[in-house]
């Protein structure tokens, strides 16, 4: 009975929470291990609050937000570049073991009574710390244990294991405070902590892949000091920094109020720390009410831009309540108050105020506003009490006070960042509008929801691409009944974006309008489509699936299995279930019968996009066989489903298909799949072989310009300085792109004057050569055939000197803003005199000591219509003999250049260049090497 009774409970929250065959232990281990930190911490906060308050007192609670802050700060940095450097699960496994080191040490010390007094700023700095990390590793863990997909599905549900920890923790150290003392509570966190390691040793074996484990592609960036960069260029992110520094600092005033009046009531630390304990937990019970029942409701009601005045409201009412009686029922309400709607309501508001931003920037500004923007806040909190409490000797009211004008400041913010966010979200999504003056800009609660929904019927393709990615993110229920009249939209790719929305969905009676699109004729639409119906289908899933890939009609059992890959993907326990790779199996003997060409290419597609989308190792063999396939859309569809498996054994065998150009676009967004840590190296060993050919090099470079990394500047750095000018120029083109994309990306100056140092040398030796050629001309005028070849060999030489002077204009254009420099080289070759001097002085006044110091000279050469032996002198350049310039050009890697060479020396005098014609008849190019031995048998 009772077995029967777990066994229908267990179905009824996984069918309830979308749980998966074979995520169910995954969900459940993720669960108690984010349960067991979370609820460590809220067992030991009250703890440290107390002890901290009865060994220190209120008046040192100033000084340890600030060195809170400091050593957050020191030790955020440090630890991200320890990231980089050791795997994930070294890392935790360390943190674990110091946690639990220190809790024991701690409860130790504080029986002893040693070291009291610096103890308890040592504890209370420790445990803020411990929260910043340990739930910093726990989401990059889970990052590692699901996929995407999966993380987006199941986030919440694990998250749900925090919410309940906060809630217990604070609630056991109330219970267990009369029953022993805080050092005793603090072994107990320690016992939660050890079992909790256990708990992550096992996640981290049981289930983090080999290849994760080693590569941690998805670990997160090193932080340098390019985010304030990118807030502090928009305003958008500007706005919404100053209102989270705001609610810091707000809080931390909070907490020093709440503490001072509980601290000055209850003057026992057991009584203390049970009562922080009971309220801490409260709180957190109030906060996930809240969530669940108010959130959304706010929300829908108010829509963004009024809910961002709910928080500063309700904590304005409770600041006030505490100035006009300062009484812990007051400073109770308010801390309850701060907790509860810091975690629903303000959270969800950032989280939908960030929409708007691109997602390279959002990646960036949104992680150094979390980290950052909070520990900077709370040292500000740290200094503003110190002068107000330490500094005036001011009261509680006084603290109130600060509270209600930081409220001020924070609606004032608000306001701004409200126009802002309907500004950006209209921009983006190409419906802004013009008003004529500022008062004519009008927000309402559905100023935005109204925009979208318009422009999700009559705007263009883009413009409903971008809104549907938006709705896919933020999973806004309003809007998901809008995006339903677009799965009969004429593009597929919107089709497919309507399906990713509706996937999210919490109507789950949507099931009859996606069914049919599992006969669209576009083949990711069907596969989607299954997808969607698999997410919304709670009752009877596994029936479902099974009558779908035993359908009749080859579509839907086609798109059936894609979709069941797509979802089954890094779960060998679903795969095994409904047997995928038999059913794969069945498939492929089944095209072995087919003798319709159409047919034939339909399943081969579908069997492609099944290996890829299933990362099924075992068939990667195929994947292979169906890359040399005869038809091209079996080809292209090998392609992606080799970028879809991101498996390192493709990655080669893609770039050889960058050159032709029926391929270059499929095999560019398989290899756009890989992380950038994954194929970077690669890149590099490819562009270093001394067998890779000039058409997949210049391919190469617009690669690395679609990723966000410094190594990829640093590999397009190393292509700048190859010698093929046309690898050299698509080098450059993409370090402009990719500044351009990520500006917070950096390209110093002072690393380009080598660069700079060596074109310039070129385009010396190459203004030598050409001056010598031209002094020949004037001997050689009377001679029409060795001036024609005299001729060609001159405008060679000229176009090589002007493109060396544009790729070093390219290469000084990455050190300043875009459009800056670019330009000038035009105006340098302007028909106007005049044009030409004022590029050269705005170009004097633009380039930084070093640069123009060595750019300067050669730019003033080449607005001059012709050399002269006094330029020459200036430059310090020795006229050439026609000897040493012909066989310097020889040497050298123009093949255009040599032939013109060859032909001149045939016009003059074969016999006196006879060693010449030796040199070029070992060249590696056959066309020069021929030529040459063939004028050496005339000669």
């Amino acid at each position: 009975m009772f077995e029967a009774l777990l066994s229908k409970g267990k179905d009824f929250f996984l069918r309830m929470f979308d749980i998966r065959v074979g995520e169910f232990r995954r969900v459940l281990l993720m669960q108690l291990n984010v349960f067991l930190l979370i609820q460590c911490l809220w067992i030991v906060k009250p703890v440290v609050n107390a002890q901290f308050l009865a060994t220190a007192g209120i008046d040192k609670l100033p000084l340890v937000f600030l060195l809170v802050a400091l050593t957050a700060l020191a030790v955020a940095t440090a630890y991200s570049r320890l990231l980089n450097r050791l795997p994930l699960g070294t890392i935790m496994a360390r943190t674990y073991m110091i946690s639990i080191f220190a809790l024991i040490s701690f409860a130790i010390l504080l029986h002893l009574d040693f070291f009291k007094d610096w103890m308890s700023y040592v504890f209370y700095i420790g445990v803020a710390l411990f929260g910043l990390i340990t739930t910093s590793q726990f989401w990059l863990l889970g990052n590692l244990v699901f996929s995407s997909l999966e993380a987006k599905r199941l986030f919440g549900i694990i998250g749900a294991g925090a919410i309940a920890g906060g809630i217990s923790g604070g609630y056991i150290t109330s219970a267990l405070a009369p029953l022993m003392d805080g050092k005793n509570i603090l072994l107990v966190a320690s016992a939660m902590l050890m079992v909790g390691m256990r708990v992550n040793q096992r996640i981290w074996l049981t289930f983090v892949p080999e290849f994760n484990r080693t590569v941690q592609s998805r670990q997160t960036k090193t932080l340098h000091e390019y985010p304030l960069r990118l807030i502090r260029n928009s305003k958008h992110l500007t706005f919404l920094a100053l209102i989270m520094g705001i609610s810091v600092v707000v809080s931390k005033l909070i907490e020093f109020q709440f503490s001072s009046i509980a601290s000055q009531r209850i003057q026992d630390p057991e009584k203390l720390t049970a009562f922080f304990g009971f309220w801490f937990s409260t709180a957190n019970v109030i906060s996930l009410g809240v969530q669940l029942l108010v959130t959304q409701r706010v929300l829908a009601a108010l829509g963004v831009g009024r809910s961002l005045f709910v928080s500063p409201a309700v904590l304005f009412a409770g600041a006030a309540a505490v100035l006009y009686t300062p009484v812990l029922w007051a400073g109770t309400s308010l801390k309850i108050l701060d907790i509860s709607l810091k975690q629903s309501i303000n959270k969800a508001v950032t989280e939908l105020l960030i929409l708007p931003i691109p997602m390279a920037i959002k990646s960036q500004a949104k992680t150094f506003i979390d980290v950052f923007v909070d520990t900077t806040a709370t040292g500000i909190g740290g200094i503003i009490l110190i002068f107000l409490v330490n500094g005036l000797n001011l009261s509680v009211r006084a603290v109130c006070a600060m509270i209600l004008l930081l409220i001020f400041l924070w609606i004032y913010f608000a306001i701004r960042l409200r126009r802002e966010y309907v500004l950006a979200f209209e921009a983006r999504a190409g419906m802004t509008r013009q008003p004529s003056t500022k008062k004519e800009f009008r927000h309402t609660a559905t100023s935005v929801i109204g925009g979208i929904r318009r422009t999700l019927q009559t705007g263009t393709t883009k413009q409903i691409l971008y809104l549907l990615a938006r709705i896919e993110e933020s999973k806004d229920a309003r809007l998901m009944p809008d995006t339903i009249p677009l799965l009969a939209h004429e593009s597929p790719i919107v089709r497919q974006a309507a399906l990713r929305c509706l996937y999210y969905s919490t109507d789950h009676t949507i099931t009859g309008i996606i069914e049919p699109l599992l006969k669209d004729p576009d083949d990711e639409v069907r596969s989607r489509a299954f997808s969607t119906l698999l997410a919304q289908t709670r009752q009877n899933r596994v029936d479902m699936i099974n009558a779908y890939l035993l359908d009749e009609d080859p579509a839907v059992n086609g798109a059936a299995l894609v979709g069941l890959a797509t979802e089954a993907c890094d779960n060998p326990d679903m795969q095994a279930m409904f047997k995928l790779q038999e059913r794969l199996q069945e498939k492929l003997e089944q095209s072995k019968n087919l003798n319709a060409p159409k047919d034939l290419e339909a399943f081969k597609i579908m069997i492609a996009r099944t290996i890829g989308y299933g990362k099924l190792a075992a068939f990667y063999p195929i994947l292979e066989d169906y890359m040399k396939d005869l038809s091209p859309a079996v080809v292209k569809q090998a392609i992606l489903s080799a970028g879809s498996s991101q498996a390192h054994c493709f990655i080669k065998t893609l770039l050889s298909f960058l050159p032709n150009k029926s391929t270059r676009s499929a095999a560019r967004k398989a290899l756009a799949r890989y992380e950038p840590a994954e194929l970077l190296p690669i890149l590099e060993d490819v562009s270093r072989a001394l067998e890779t050919k000039t058409d997949l090099l210049i391919q190469l470079p617009a690669l690395a310009e679609t990723m966000e990394t410094q190594q990829a500047v640093d590999y397009l750095f190393a292509l700048v300085q190859q010698e093929d000018p046309i690898v050299k120029m698509e080098a450059l083109e993409s370090l402009h792109k990719i500044k351009a994309r990520f500006p917070h990306l950096t390209i110093g100056w002072k690393r380009l004057i080598p660069v700079i140092t060596g074109d310039i040398d070129l385009y010396k030796d190459t203004l030598v050569l050409s001056y010598t050629a031209q002094h020949s001309l004037e001997r050689y005028k009377d001679d029409q055939k060795i001036s024609l070849a005299l001729n060609e060999l001159i405008e060679l030489l000229e176009r090589r000197r002007n493109n060396i002077l544009e790729h070093i204009f390219w290469v000084i254009g990455l050190a300043y803003p875009p459009n800056v420099i670019l330009p000038l080289f035009k105006e340098l070759h302007h028909e106007d005199p005049a044009v030409r001097m004022n590029a050269i002085e705005l170009l004097d006044n633009i380039l930084e000591p070093a640069l123009k110091k060595i750019v300067m000279p050669i730019v003033e050469t080449a607005s001059l219509e012709t050399m002269s032996d006094d330029v020459m002198a200036r430059l310090d350049l020795e006229v050439l003999t026609k000897q040493s310039s012909f066989e310097r050009l020889l040497k050298g890697d123009d093949d255009l250049v040599k032939l013109a060479v060859l032909s001149l020396i045939e016009a003059i005098a074969k016999e006196k260049y006879t060693p010449l014609l030796h040199l070029a008849a070992k060249d590696d190019n056959p066309r020069i090497s021929m030529l040459a031995k063939k004028m050496l048998a005339q000669a």
